[in-house]
């Protein structure tokens, strides 16, 4: 997970982060359907193969 300093520094003048807000939504499953959708595609398909 990205770091508060790191984030600070991508974020356009005027926004900030608000701390009230860490780690409020980390036991809450979002986007479980899309997770588990791609999880089922890389256990049946695998992984691309690279070139090079």
């Amino acid at each position: 997970m990205k770091t508060r300093k790191t984030i600070n520094k991508k974020l356009p003048a005027g926004f900030k982060v608000n701390p009230e807000l860490d780690n409020k939504y980390n036991d809450q499953p979002l986007f479980k359907e899309k997770v588990d959708k791609a999880n089922h595609i890389l256990k049946t398909v695998g992984l691309p193969k690279l070139i090079g």
